[in-house]
């Protein structure tokens, strides 16, 4: 009986061994696959956006991205937003003719959105940025001195950014202040 438990018990063990290597290696192969999924994922925007350019001209973050500061919401750029200043050539720019383009064949922008906050999530522009104070920057860095689009989000929406957020400004961190 002594051998049949021994033999039983290395059977169990080489079954559990091998069902955990399974388990490790098929969680080492989808993490692998999600960073190089995840780090080949390119942004690619309409127009190479220079944000520079537009800062140094005299816009506002709200110029374009409307209701960042009466709103919940902060917008992207419209077509009729860049037409406001674009509807006639102002540069030699091809981005810029782009614009033009897109207007003329009767499309609209279509904006790769970087930041995303989930759905049970309640984030108001308007509550940071107007009551707040916060500068566009606290959250989507230095933006404003970008001659290309980013190509991802410079803080992303974690619960762990809003938390040390509100933390190093000693802001309630009330779970139904956000999660709905």
């Amino acid at each position: 009986m002594r051998p049949l438990s021994a033999f039983l018990s290395r059977i169990t063990r080489g079954v559990r061994n091998r069902a955990f290597l399974a388990f490790l290696v098929c969680f080492l192969l989808t993490d692998l696959l999600a960073i190089v999924i995840g780090a080949s994922r390119t942004v690619h925007q309409p127009i190479a956006f220079n944000h520079s350019k537009h800062v140094e001209s005299g816009a506002a973050c709200t110029d374009c991205h409307t209701g960042a500061q009466t709103q919940a919401n902060a917008t992207l750029p419209t077509l009729a937003t860049c037409l406001g200043c674009h509807e006639t050539q102002l540069s030699q720019n091809p981005e810029e003719a782009k614009v033009r383009a897109i207007a003329a064949s009767g499309q609209e922008l279509r904006w790769t959105q970087l930041t995303r906050v989930p759905a049970h999530v309640y984030f108001s522009h308007r509550r940071h940025v107007q009551i707040a104070q916060l500068d566009c920057a606290e959250c989507h860095g230095p933006v404003a001195k970008s001659t290309a689009p980013p190509v991802a989000a410079f803080r992303p929406a974690t619960m762990d950014n809003c938390l040390a957020c509100h933390a190093r400004r000693s802001v309630k961190t009330d779970c139904n202040d956000c999660h709905r």
